[in-house]
């Protein structure tokens, strides 16, 4: 995978930065498309991308830094040297990108998750399309797997994003319920694709599972936070199906 596909005036590309970059073009035009359907402003969508962009690298470098210390301890000019120490965290690259939007929106005092619905659906979107690359440069069929799960994870996010608000158990008799249900149960799916991968790749540790665990378990609490549901309404009608 260190192979450089191509030289650029001796600056060596290498497939996985090309994989990595093209992925996030992907993801960031399915956000675009649907942040434009939504009728969000173009000089914002296109400041959350460049911002997220940012974060998303800095805080994913930082993380595979801090994840990989032996690596860098002691040695944090190999931050820089991305040629002969690449990486990235995934979950930082993440936290980068939901910081640049939080960063993005704070100016215009929109709604986080109004957004971060759409930028989730990117996220998948564009990781689709990394392991479908990372299936071809490394002849690996879990890499098919993922590919496969993240496409049909973004196909599915792709038709409910305008009808969730709608479902009549998230909004429970309301007239419309509020954003999240795409970031909620992207969260969700995150964690267990992480897990799922880990397992596959015979790197299970408790570590993975606590984390995978809380992402879990975060994204479906944030759905149910997000929904018209309360746990006073859920209790009364437990109960009152039980006396039946």
């Amino acid at each position: 995978m260190n192979d450089a596909l191509l030289r650029i005036n001796n600056i060596p590309i290498y497939g996985f930065g090309l994989l990595v970059v093209f992925s996030f073009l992907w993801g960031s035009f399915v956000y675009f498309k649907k942040a434009n359907e939504s009728n969000f402003e173009d000089n914002v969508i296109l400041d959350s991308v460049v911002l997220s962009a940012f974060w998303g690298f800095i805080l994913g470098r930082l993380i595979y830094a801090v994840v990989n210390f032996g690596m860098f301890w002691n040695h944090w000019s190999r931050l820089f040297l991305l040629t002969n120490y690449p990486g990235l965290d995934r979950f930082g690259a993440i936290f980068g990108i939901a910081f640049g939007l939080w960063l993005c929106l704070r100016k215009i005092k929109d709604k986080f998750l109004n957004w971060f619905d759409l930028v989730s659906l990117g996220i998948s979107a564009g990781t689709a399309i990394f392991y479908a690359g990372l299936a071809i440069m490394a002849f690996m069929w879990q890499f098919v797997v993922f590919a496969v799960a993240f496409l049909l994870v973004y196909i599915y996010f792709w038709n409910v994003e305008g009808k969730y608000r709608t479902f009549d158990w998230y909004r429970n008799n309301k007239t419309s319920a509020r954003s999240g249900f795409i970031s909620g149960f992207s969260i969700s799916l995150w964690g267990l694709l992480f897990l799922a991968e880990n397992f596959l790749n015979s790197k299970l540790s408790w570590q993975v599972g606590l984390w995978a665990g809380l992402l879990f378990v975060g994204g479906l609490v944030l759905v149910y936070i997000r929904s018209g549901r309360t746990v006073a309404d859920d209790i009364n009608l437990v109960f009152k199906h039980g006396k039946r």
